[in-house]
């Protein structure tokens, strides 16, 4: 398997040469989730190579992190990876699906995660570690709220995301499971662009009022970055920005 680095402000990680790749819209979430929070106590479900754990050991210092990987190959070079960041001790790996974690050994967690596998309706790929990156093979969306559901903590809370285009899919399997959104995120290219992605935070109490956000990329169609997305790549990647470019 044939890999190279990813440099972050903060860190550098191998990524894998298929399917587990480093990409704008993982990034993006791992930024956005769990604002004005503190957590101590993290979990994410299905790590691949790590790039969510690493980013939000940066964001939250304090906090110690668990991260679930199923699959051995992709599970190694995540290891790697928080090894050779500079939170190597707040780190833990467990090769095994999130509905098989010990919760006896390891307890709830104030904040849980996921970045679930996209394309469920697509073509499958002969290469198998693209097509687990891509595929929703083991949790369906009631599954996974399941999980979440029960991995947290009573005031804690769960972020993922999921395609805009099965957006009423992946809220009604959230409500149904005994969740309440607190956060919903739109994510789009453009003003002008269809949406191609949502960010939902969820929480076991009724929010007060449910926080929206739109998240554009650029400021317009074929134009220049967004604000938002100039600050964004200036913050987690300065070496692959170039203003004058942008």
């Amino acid at each position: 398997m044939a890999d190279d680095f990813f440099h972050f402000r903060q860190f550098s990680m191998r990524q894998a040469s298929s399917g587990q790749r480093v990409n704008t819209d993982s990034c993006v979430f791992g930024a956005l989730i769990g604002p004005s929070t503190q957590p101590l106590k993290i979990l994410d479900i299905g790590t691949g190579t790590g790039v969510l754990a690493l980013m939000l050991a940066a964001r939250f210092p304090n906090a110690m992190i668990t991260a679930v990987e199923p699959e051995a190959a992709i599970a190694d070079l995540a290891c790697e990876n928080f090894r050779n960041s500079p939170w190597n001790d707040r780190f833990s790996l467990h090769v095994t699906r999130a509905q098989d974690l010990d919760m006896g050994r390891h307890g709830k967690f104030d904040f849980v995660l996921c970045n679930p596998p996209y394309f469920q309706n697509s073509m499958t790929s002969d290469d198998r570690l693209r097509m687990v990156a891509r595929h929703n093979m083991d949790l369906s969306p009631a599954e996974l709220y399941h999980s979440m559901r029960q991995m947290m903590t009573d005031e804690g809370s769960a972020w993922l995301s999921f395609p805009e285009d099965s957006t009423r899919l992946w809220l009604d399997a959230g409500m149904r499971a005994g969740l309440y959104c607190t956060h919903q995120m739109t994510i789009k290219d453009h003003p002008d662009a269809k949406p191609h992605m949502v960010i939902t935070g969820w929480s076991h109490s009724k929010p007060t009022v449910l926080a929206e956000d739109v998240i554009c990329y650029r400021s317009e169609h074929k134009g220049g970055l967004s604000i938002w997305m100039r600050h964004f790549r200036e913050e987690w990647y300065p070496a692959r920005f170039n203003a004058q470019f942008a």
